[in-house]
């Protein structure tokens, strides 16, 4: 069984999907708990509850790219 930080750097680690951007939603508000969902390679790490805007603009923003 993985945790979001443990699926997010598999997802990072693979060829394929590298590219792939990452929204992490968590109840973790702590510094580290943010910096870990960097550092594993999540492009935006939002917290519950967080509100509909906020997670479509994140959407928006990295499909974007």
């Amino acid at each position: 069984r993985l945790d979001g930080y443990q699926t997010c750097a598999l997802i990072k680690r693979s060829p394929r999907f590298h590219k792939t951007p990452v929204v992490m939603l968590s109840s973790k508000d702590g510094l580290f708990d943010r910096a870990r969902g960097r550092m594993v390679g999540s492009s935006e790490y939002l917290t519950k509850p967080f509100t509909k805007d906020s997670l479509l603009t994140a959407v928006r923003q990295h499909s974007m790219n």
